[in-house]
Order: C-alpha cells, then structure tokens, then sequence
C-alpha cells in the first residue's frame, strides 16, 4: 500500500524536473510522516519534542526539505529509552498497517536508522553497487535548554493526522543557534565542508521571519546577553566559516529549485547583510 503511493509521488516528482538526488530526501520527508504518526500515538513517545529543520519545515513551512527526525527528551526518559524496541515498533507497525518490510540499525544510545529497501524498486538507485536503502534517521538528545517554552501543533501531511510536541519559534532558533556556533561536522573532499549549510539557511529563515532567540540559553552558554551581541557573534562566524562552496555543498541537496539555492548560496553574505548590520 505505502509503497504505491511512494512510486506515485516520485513519479509526480520526475514530472516536475525535480533532480533524482532531490526526489531521494523528498522521499525521506514523506516517511517522516508515518514515523511521526506512530511516535506520537504512543503514549511513552509523546513527550518526544519535535526539534531541527524537520520540525521547521512539517510544523512551519520551511522552504528546504529535511532528512532527519530530531527529539529532545529530559534526562530521565532519555536515560529511559531503549532504541532497539522502537525500532521494533516501528517495523512491525510498518509491516502490519502500511504492507511495508522495514529493517533498522541502532547506533549507540541515541540514533536510530530505519532502513527502506525501494530505491531500486523505484528506480532512483544508479546500479546494483549503489545500496537499495533509504535511510531515515531518528537522534535523540537531552533536553537542555533553561525553561523553554513548549506547544502543541496538529499535523497533517500525506493522509497521516497527529499532534507533535515541540518548543516554541524562540527556542527551536535558540537550539538552531547553539547548533551553530557548536557543531562539528566535516564532509566533501578532505573534509573541508566544516558547516552544514541547512544551519546557515534555518538561521536566514528564523532572522527574516523577526524571531529572537532565548537570550538567557545563548548567555549561559556562550556568553551572549543582547541582540548586538548575536549579531556580532553571527556576524564573526558567517565571515570566518561560510562559502558559497560550503553551501551549496549542503543545500542543493535540499531544493528542487537548484538555480535559485545557487543563487542564494552565492549571495548569502550580502543577503545576511541586512539582519546582522
């Protein structure tokens, strides 16, 4: 059953001139959707909070896809959860209601891959080198953020209907934030890509969109009390860290619109002018 409508939604995808690369992660959005729908009607899921880009975009409407589930929990359920029994939910669940074989793989304490045997069936794998999984990616972190404020939002998307729990627009920028200024990550050719560009453009959408962030968070952890202090601080870290090489390296993976994610990628530093001045 859920297999046709994926072989439909590429298809619709391929109509569009959405690059296969593109239609890939596009795919892996939609399955976030039944995910969600299973995480939240389980009652010792439901406070699972709903953060990153993928809440941005499911909850908010963030222009760019997004491939990973990302939750914060408090201490004590995190300390709690056991991934290779949702893991186990969630294939069974994937089995009996959506007529789907599913396969996971639990790393450490806190990530889950769900692994999806279609893209050969759908013809978005390049040969029988090239791996038939579509991986969706569940993390899992400690809620640490100093009071934040929560909400509730129905959902619905895909023909699937629930209600997630997540922070406010304050504190999704502030985790966006301290993403920022804290993370690692290293990719492309001798790692040199040390961003990931999907942070840069979220923290463009948060700025154009007038959200502040929770100032108390940003100073406890990195000293930041006022507006004039992010923006010298952003400001510091776009000069020193962001390219458009960097960028786009990140961000044309998340738009089916390559001409315009180019575009920005080239004139992000002009764009950001305006907020950061």
């Amino acid at each position: 059953m859920l297999f046709d409508l994926l072989q439909d939604f590429v298809r619709q995808k391929r109509l569009a001139a959405w690059p296969d690369f593109v239609i890939k992660n596009a795919l892996k959005e939609y399955l976030q959707f039944p995910v969600l729908a299973f995480l939240y009607s389980q009652k010792k899921y439901q406070e699972f909070i709903f953060i990153g880009g993928s809440a941005l975009r499911i909850i908010h409407g963030l222009p760019r896809l997004s491939e990973d589930l990302d939750f914060n929990l408090p201490q004590e359920i995190y300390n709690q959860i056991d991934l290779a029994v949702l893991g186990r939910e969630l294939q069974k669940y994937f089995a009996d209601k959506l007529q789907l074989a599913i396969t996971y793989r639990v790393q450490g304490h806190d990530r889950l891959y769900l692994k999806f045997p279609v893209l050969r069936a759908l013809n978005l794998s390049a040969g029988r080198d090239e791996s038939d999984f579509l991986y969706v990616k569940i993390e899992l972190s400690v809620d640490d953020l100093i009071n934040p404020e929560y909400e509730l939002a129905p959902v619905s998307g895909f023909g699937f209907n629930f209600i997630v729990k997540t922070y406010s627009l304050k504190f999704l920028m502030t985790g966006k934030i301290s993403a920022i200024l804290s993370r690692s990550w290293f990719k492309g050719e001798n790692n040199k890509v040390d961003i990931k560009g999907r942070d840069y453009y979220d923290l463009y959408w948060y700025l154009n969109k007038g959200v502040e962030p929770d100032f108390v968070t940003l100073a406890a952890a990195f000293g930041i009390n006022n507006q004039i202090e992010l923006k010298d601080r952003l400001r510091e870290q776009i000069d020193s860290m962001v390219s458009p090489a960097k960028l786009r390296y990140d961000l044309l993976n998340f738009f089916s619109e390559q001409e315009f994610i180019a575009n920005f990628c080239d004139n992000y530093s002009a764009i950001m002018k305006k907020f950061l001045d």
